[in-house]
């Protein structure tokens, strides 16, 4: 068990066996392994390790220990552990009543609306899921506005920003506080629209839900998969897949100035060897090489400072084991009434 999420699965080393087993447990029966591994977490000092500590981990101990670790870190963050618990009791509501039709959000709803973002080649066929289109069903279904962004499903994030950024000025004027989603490289995309818009052009920008963000984009366009990616779903822009490498992201990322009012959640998957799915499985373990990863994202590269994360432990970059529809009812509950509670603080 990391962070009271309980995952039953193989991992790549005994030491990552022995640290998921009996360390986290409080099991302490490897003098050796515990003094090296209490070190760490006296290194650490509370903090959540960046990607150059995680791939130093995954060196010294396995690249298992280190995801494992990292998702003990962020669960031990007070914050983050306020956002599970509320997130887990909307999740444990909507998975009961939504099929049912009758999920209640809270009343501070009829204030919100959302806005989609979505994610890489979302019109291809063979890209299923990339339009967002189960959560952003399930928010309408359950009474939350909805409105969607057409992006260049290819193009550069420079460009797809300023789409983005239209979108939000176009919101400005609704009289309802605006929760923005994105998801993989649609969340550098709103990152930088935010940033151009600043605080100024943002008063009615509430939330930014950053799923699976590539923030400081992927190896794997580094290491040319694009060939392959061809492939499977055609010709792609170059100069869209230009602008995710790490390069160009992370000089990107440095500039990011997120207006402080907004809300940030990062949210994504922490898979193991063992949990990997099919479909992340091809960028998994090539990955590797540069640390703990997702499938297709460094792990430590989808947050965004500040803001509180949601790690799902065992879920890989499409997190397809966890249902869709719940998880996006059930954030939309748990920001909404972080917001709510927030405001009413405020004006005490």
């Amino acid at each position: 068990m990391v962070g009271g999420q309980i995952i039953e699965t193989r991992v790549d080393s005994e030491v990552a066996r022995y640290y998921l087993a009996n360390y986290l447990a409080g099991n302490h029966s490897n003098p050796v392994l515990d003094a090296r591994i209490d070190h760490v977490y006296q290194t650490l000092d509370g903090r959540v390790p960046g990607q150059s500590e995680l791939k130093q981990l995954s060196e010294e101990f396995s690249s298992d220990f280190a995801a494992l670790l990292f998702a003990d870190q962020i669960s031990r963050m007070p914050i983050n552990g306020r956002f599970r618990s509320l997130f887990d009791e909307a999740y444990d509501y909507a998975r009961k009543v939504l099929s049912e039709g009758h999920v209640k959000l809270p009343d501070a709803a009829a204030h919100y609306e959302a806005l989609i973002v979505p994610s890489y080649l979302y019109n291809r066929v063979n890209f299923s899921g990339a339009d967002l289109a189960a959560p952003r069903e399930a928010l309408q279904r359950v009474g939350l506005t909805c409105h969607f962004v057409e992006t260049s499903d290819d193009g550069p994030i420079e460009s797809n920003a300023d789409i983005v950024m239209a979108a939000i000025r176009a919101r400005a004027q609704s009289g309802r506080r605006l929760i923005i989603i994105s998801a993989s490289k649609s969340g550098p995309e709103v990152a930088l629209a935010l940033t151009k818009l600043g605080p100024a052009e943002t008063h009615h920008v509430a939330a930014w839900i950053n799923a699976v963000g590539a923030l400081q984009g992927t190896p794997l366009i580094d290491d040319n998969v694009i060939p392959e990616l061809e492939f499977f779903v055609g010709k792609v822009s170059a100069a869209g897949a230009e602008s995710m490498s790490t390069s160009r992201s992370r000089q990107r990322f440095k500039s990011f100035r997120i207006p402080q009012h907004i809300f940030v959640v990062n949210f994504f998957g922490i898979p193991v060897s063992g949990s990997v799915g099919f479909r992340a499985r091809r960028g998994f373990f090539p990955l590797q090489k540069y640390g703990p990863n997702d499938g297709m994202v460094l792990l430590a590269d989808m947050i965004f400072p500040g803001g509180v994360t949601l790690a799902e432990l065992g879920s890989d970059h499409f997190l397809m084991d966890q249902h869709l529809d719940v998880t996006a009812v059930a954030l939309a509950i748990t920001v909404i009434r972080w917001l709510d509670d927030d405001a009413r603080h405020i004006n005490k």
